[in-house]
């Protein structure tokens, strides 16, 4: 007697599921068995290689969307105010290490469904990271850089693009990215009760000379010592974007955005971060330049109220900050002007990045390092941490890794940071591509377009800070915004070959 199929389906998916159930027993008993026997020896070596065992699995388990907030909450709300307050920098490590476990679930779902990275229709989009990646591992070996050296860089340089391959592949569906996005505004939000409480509590009762970098928000630095001021203006200035973008397009209430353009522009100016604040009107005038010809009278007011909202920001900087330190600076001109001049007395303790640059230029170009010059002296070379300092670092008394593009020069030569530069220009246009599908639903192509300006903004900075490389919040969000540019790419590459198809 024959049993109907059905029967003989559940049958399989019943027993399917028993050898599953019990393949899972048997693996956390030999887990359980294997962490008492290495806790009874008490290495620590081996208890972290097992805490890395059980991360590892962990990822595998739990859905990749899972992991991703997991990271987008380390990143943003964790991991700099425990280094801030309790001085806990090593969460750092954890955070991009979760992120570099993702690229299990990306091997996973690649063998699952039989695809060749290599020939999947990302290839050419894929090619600039893994270039990047490439040369830095690469740079490293034919400079003999110390291992100690590599290590402490890997975090900046390695670990992060996980993330971006999981968005890419599409491991987490579109309307948790859209929800990641949102997510962002609201930690936008609660940068300005932490900023009110770093000024008035930190900053005011320092006397050191730049007592306003203690206003960092939720992002990475030292009480004493200041942070990614930077970064958190970055993030800000991206997260205005978005709530007007989102906004405009009905996907946002007024009373939101308004709210978040508020508290930006507030913490903003508790953190005196002047170059950000020049920077305000490229996304504003990226943002609105279809507008100029339709409605020109709209746009230019628009663009007037911007100018006078950072010359107004500059000029509250002279009694909020200058005046009540003891800094000599007297005003942001005076700042600005000390930044963009070169400063040949390289005994400073504040070397402007302009000087790091013509030091670069005189030591690799002028002396003739062409090897040097084009792939650089490995990465860490320029990097500083309590244990050791890098042997391009250990030359100078200054700290010389204040700006990605001389991290990069230095570490990875011309041709590293051309080719982190194609990365986001590539990424931009990609995403503004991808913007102008009209199939793609409304709230994506705002994201895009969003993403398309931020790389923008990202691109314009790297002579001027180092939280491409240094901070995790940026990495994360560059990360979300080549990874969505690359996803809906390779959608409107699928639906027009499907139209093909059936025509």
């Amino acid at each position: 007697m024959k049993l109907p199929v059905f029967v003989l389906t559940q049958s399989n998916k019943l027993e399917s599921h028993t050898l599953s159930v019990v393949f899972l027993l048997i693996a956390a008993l030999f887990l359980s068995i294997t962490s008492g026997i290495l806790a009874a020896y008490g290495n620590l070596y081996l208890l972290i290689a097992l805490l890395g065992v059980y991360g590892a699995l962990f990822v595998l388990i739990v859905p990749p969307s899972w992991v991703v907030w997991m990271i987008f909450f380390s990143a943003f709300l964790i991991t700099g105010p425990s280094a801030y307050f309790v001085r806990f920098t090593q969460i750092q490590w954890l955070t991009v290490l979760i992120s570099a476990a993702l690229f299990l679930p990306v091997i996973f779902n690649l063998l699952r469904s039989r695809k060749n990275i290599l020939s999947t229709q990302f290839s050419v989009n894929l090619f600039l990271p893994a270039a990047f990646i490439f040369l830095a591992i690469l740079s490293s070996i034919i400079n003999q850089s110390q291992l100690g050296d590599f290590v402490n860089a890997s975090r900046h340089y390695l670990f992060m693009w996980p993330l971006m391959l999981v968005l890419a592949l599409g491991l987490i569906q579109a309307e948790t990215v859209a929800r990641l996005w949102k997510a962002l505004l609201i930690v936008a939000a609660l940068q300005l009760p932490m900023a009110l409480y770093q000024y008035f509590y930190v900053a005011r009762q320092d006397a050191r000379m730049s007592p306003w970098d203690a206003v960092i928000g939720t992002f990475q630095g030292n009480i004493e010592g200041g942070g990614d001021s930077a970064a958190m203006a970055m993030m800000l200035i991206i997260a205005m974007l978005t709530s007007i973008a989102l906004w405009r397009e009905q996907n946002l209430k007024f009373g939101w955005m308004i709210w978040i353009v508020l508290t930006g522009i507030a913490t903003m100016v508790l953190a005196e971060v002047k170059a950000m604040v020049m920077l305000l009107p490229v996304p504003i005038a990226i943002y609105y330049r279809k507008e100029l010809v339709k409605k020109p009278i709209e746009t230019v007011v628009v663009m007037i109220g911007v100018f006078l909202l950072v010359g107004g920001i500059l000029t509250a900087y002279k009694d909020i900050h200058y005046d009540a330190s003891a800094t000599q600076v007297n005003s942001a001109y005076d700042s600005i002007i000390n930044a963009i001049t070169p400063n040949p007395g390289e005994d400073s303790a504040h070397v402007g990045r302009v000087t790091l640059l013509v030091n670069w230029w005189n030591s690799n170009i002028v002396h003739g390092e062409v090897h040097s010059a084009v792939f650089g002296h490995g990465i860490g070379a320029v990097h500083s941490s309590k244990i050791q300092r890098g042997k391009i670092a250990s030359l100078y008394e200054y700290k010389i890794a204040k700006t990605t593009s001389v991290i990069l020069l230095w570490e990875m030569g011309i041709l590293g940071h051309l080719i982190f530069l194609m990365i986001l220009l590539f990424g931009a246009k990609a995403s503004a591509d991808a913007a102008k599908a009209e199939y793609i639903p409304s709230i994506h192509r705002v994201l895009l377009r969003v993403g398309a300006i931020s790389l923008i903004l990202l691109v314009i900075t790297l002579p001027y800070s180092n939280f491409h490389l240094f901070s995790i919040p940026t990495q994360f969000l560059m990360m979300l915004m080549l990874g969505q540019a690359l996803y809906w790419s390779n959608f409107i590459k699928s639906t027009n070959a499907s139209k093909l198809l059936y025509k």
